[in-house]
């Protein structure tokens, strides 16, 4: 609005064609000064508005009524409305009756450990049914209505965005499949945390698959049924560019296993697709049981989390839908990162080995004070792999490792001194490039609790580290950018360097 007023003062004849053209004043914000806005509504003439009000945590609210109360006689304007509220202020809007709004984006503020007592007892926004069936953005978070006229009405979406839907499970699967089925153009589809009916006991939900050629962006971190019912009748779209599934509370584990092995095989190809063009994915460890494996891509164009399938049930997933996919000679990374013991657990390692293209392994300490062994991952490091073992050829395991991530580490080197000299002996050998192995010991303070108990390191072995074949950088320092002079803790006491 401030460049608006910019160009009126360019010229008389600048003015009058900004005055005179209607389709640049059809914003109104609860942010602009209210002679601002009562001009705009003057200016804009028969135009179709867009209503705004953002509302900041850190801000003094706009006065939302009084803005209400300007724009309300031009209700029949309304286009698009986007706006933040508090559960007080939902009382204060009018009813949505007979308009032709084209863009429907509503924020209630709430805490989301209040949201399921706090929602209920909220006045619910008042909708007609030709006002839904109007709408083909829809983004709503926190916002109560009657949801189950709300699905009965929606069709023809363009996007649909639904975080946070409580009321007692009024929705139903099909009412939910209905409006996507009448939703041919749906492009963004993101249902969080949506209270549903319980699915039908049979799995004949929808007796034809959904069409939706147009869908770019699926988003589910809702209940695993509801999450089962849309992946099942939704045909696979063809040109997805971001999937994230992270779904919940999964009825029994045997649901849960049902879930990613057969649900989730049509969209295999959807993962190697992202995967594939993908510069850096990240496999996260998170714990040594279930529901705890997360695989999330670059630019957040694909997360998944396992919830409900057991550790090794997950990387089998993974492995069979990634495992196959061929890394163009440009492209990107993948890495496993651990904050707990899974690495080592052999049959954890033996299905990392199967997937191409890991070049990171990150190791972290465990937030519950366990200090994990890296002898069997340090063990299978320096071994050839499985098919070149007994060769003349040996190439060695995880043959795309470029990063060792080992921050935080307190335990000396001997058993890492002892993997690079195994592993990279293999060079004079192999026809196959294995490339230089970076090493970070560094840690996140410069001055961490417990520094006590983390092992000097000589600087002989440190010197002997670097010189080794196949080592690249070695970081043990906190500090990121180093003039270039070494830095030395002198013993007094003992006449010695303690680096460390």
């Amino acid at each position: 609005m401030a460049e608006l007023y910019s160009l009126r003062r360019v010229s008389t004849l600048w003015r009058d064609v900004v005055d005179g053209a209607p389709s640049l004043w059809t914003v109104i914000s609860s942010t602009f000064p209210p002679e601002v806005n009562r001009t705009s509504l003057v200016r804009s003439g028969t135009c179709s508005l867009v209503i705004y009000s953002p509302r900041s945590r850190w801000e003094t609210p706009p006065p939302l009524r009084e803005f209400l109360q300007t724009i309300k006689p031009h209700l029949h304007r309304w286009g698009s409305v986007a706006l933040q509220l508090s559960p007080e202020s939902v009382q204060d809007l009018p009813c949505f009756t007979s308009l032709r709004l084209d863009t429907l984006k509503i924020d209630v503020d709430v805490p989301g450990w209040q949201a399921a007592e706090i929602l209920p007892a909220t006045k619910h926004i008042e909708i007609s049914d030709e006002t839904f069936r109007s709408i083909q953005f829809v983004d709503l978070t926190l916002v109560p209505m009657d949801w189950s006229r709300a699905f009965r009405n929606f069709m023809d979406l363009r996007s649909l965005t639904l975080d946070g839907v409580y009321g007692g499970g009024t929705i139903t699967h099909q009412q939910i499949l209905d409006t996507l089925d009448a939703s041919l153009n749906l492009e963004t589809l993101l249902f969080m945390d949506l209270e549903t009916q319980d699915p039908p006991s049979d799995s004949s939900l929808f007796t034809r698959q959904i069409f939706l050629p147009k869908l770019r962006s699926i988003t589910l971190m809702t209940n695993g049924p509801l999450t089962e019912s849309v992946l099942r009748a939704i045909q696979v779209p063809p040109n997805v560019g971001r999937l994230d599934i992270r779904s919940t509370s999964f009825p029994t584990p045997d649901a849960a296993t049902s879930f990613w092995l057969s649900t989730m095989v049509p969209w295999g190809p959807v993962v190697q697709q992202l995967y594939q063009k993908s510069y850096r994915s990240v496999i996260r460890l998170i714990s040594d049981g279930t529901s705890r494996l997360e695989m999330f891509f670059d630019e957040c164009g694909m997360f998944i989390e396992f919830e409900g399938l057991s550790m090794i049930s997950a990387l089998q997933w993974l492995r069979d839908v990634i495992g196959a996919v061929q890394i163009s000679e440009e492209g990107g990374s993948l890495q496993v990162y651990s904050k707990s013991i899974v690495l080592e657990r052999d049959d954890v390692l033996a299905i990392l080995q199967m997937m191409p293209g890991i070049t990171e392994i990150s190791v972290r300490l465990p937030t519950d004070g366990r200090q994990p062994s890296l002898e069997p991952l340090l063990n299978v490091l320096a071994q050839p792999t499985a098919d070149t073992i007994h060769t003349t050829d040996p190439i060695p395991s995880f043959p795309s490792l470029t990063s060792l991530d080992l921050r935080e580490w307190r335990w000396g080197l001997h058993g890492i001194l002892d993997m690079l000299q195994r592993r990279y002996s293999m060079r004079s050998t192999t026809r196959y490039y294995v490339p230089d192995l970076d090493l970070d010991m560094s840690t996140y303070l410069p001055w961490p609790i417990g520094i006590g108990s983390r092992a000097i390191i000589p600087f002989s072995t440190l010197k002997a580290l670097r010189e080794l074949d196949g080592v690249g950088e070695v970081r043990t320092a906190f500090i990121r950018e180093q003039s270039g002079t070494p830095a030395v803790i002198w013993d007094e006491e003992g006449s010695f360097p303690a680096w460390g």
